[in-house]
């Protein structure tokens, strides 16, 4: 069966149930891929992650330590 196919006839199917607990575990089923999908790296985000944690394990980056993100980001809070 193809998508195209699956998705009409899952769409037909859900339709007709009215148990709402179903109903909502496939609404959380389906939210979480939906979430898990937008997450999605490309080639060129993946190439710039790596050169990104190749430049960290050199010690070729700037890191910051968490209190002084927070006392910056809070000083432009104002």
């Amino acid at each position: 069966m193809t998508t195209v196919l699956l998705k009409q006839h899952i769409s037909k199917v859900i339709s007709d149930i009215e148990d709402k607990d179903f109903l909502e575990a496939v609404y959380t089923i389906v939210s979480n891929k939906a979430e898990e999908m937008s997450f999605i790296l490309d080639d060129e985000m993946k190439k710039d992650l790596d050169t990104r944690k190749a430049n960290h394990k050199k010690n070729n980056s700037k890191s910051h330590t968490w209190q002084h993100v927070k006392k910056a980001a809070l000083s432009q809070k104002a």
